[in-house]
């Protein structure tokens, strides 16, 4: 066996220690020679946007981006936050209505003249079509005829039976009644006679009925949101 001296072992320690100095730095070096990925994730982060252009981009085009781009990416993410749903809460094609309105008061009951035309949304606000909400949005003069007795015109749509009628439906013209015109929901009024009253079909000529007007509360597609309790019909 070959005995090193002092002199030699000493260099031979020494040439290991600078092999695994020299290993341990390239592995150094290799953790922070990997520039790509952390500019990407951080960028994205700051930004918050990760669809935007900026966080797809290759090491190379995401390290030059300038602060004022990545300003610009912030205020373009906060942005939805500030903004109000005002088309979610507004009606489609509403403008505003009068808060007032004078009517005529006739007859021996002192019933206030209605005619379909005041009811009539879309020519009082522009409403088209009728949301469900439609009675929480009518103005103020509206709703105050809620419970007032009324006297309005119009057809009777055709019934089931031609005598001893209790109820039945009032409709703005005889089109709806006879010719299938599809009626709005303020194109006809729910009738419900006096309690002991009943009438006879009254056929394509308009008449007078006199009530108590509710407008309901919940409205369906194609039927009445009006209506009329402790009604008579007067024929002239």
């Amino acid at each position: 066996m070959m005995t090193l001296g002092p002199r030699m072992a000493a260099m031979l320690l020494t040439m290991v220690a600078s092999v695994a100095l020299a290993v341990g730095c390239g592995h150094s070096e290799g953790k922070a020679s990997n520039p790509g990925s952390e500019p990407t994730i951080t960028l994205g982060t700051a930004v918050e946007e990760p669809e935007s252009p900026a966080s797809k981009a290759a090491p190379s085009e995401v390290v030059p981006i300038s602060a004022s781009d990545a300003a610009s990416a912030e205020s373009v993410s906060e942005k939805p936050s500030d903004e109000k749903p005002a088309a979610a809460a507004a009606p489609v094609n509403v403008a505003t209505a009068d808060e007032t309105r004078t009517f005529k008061v006739e007859g021996p009951e002192s019933a206030i003249r209605v005619s379909f035309d005041d009811v009539d949304l879309l020519k009082v606000m522009n409403l088209d079509p009728v949301p469900a909400d439609a009675p929480e949005r009518l103005p103020k003069w509206l709703k105050a005829l809620d419970g007032k007795r009324i006297r309005v015109r119009g057809f009777m749509y055709p019934p089931f039976q031609d005598t001893d009628i209790r109820g039945f439906v009032l409709a703005r013209d005889n089109q709806i009644c006879c010719f299938g015109r599809t009626p709005k929901e303020y194109d006809l009024v729910d009738i419900f006679l006096r309690k002991g009253a009943t009438t006879h079909y009254i056929q394509n000529r308009p008449f007078d009925v006199v009530g108590v007007f509710h407008i309901k509360s919940e409205i369906e597609k194609y039927t009445a949101m009006y209506e009329l309790e402790d009604a008579v019909v007067i024929e002239k």
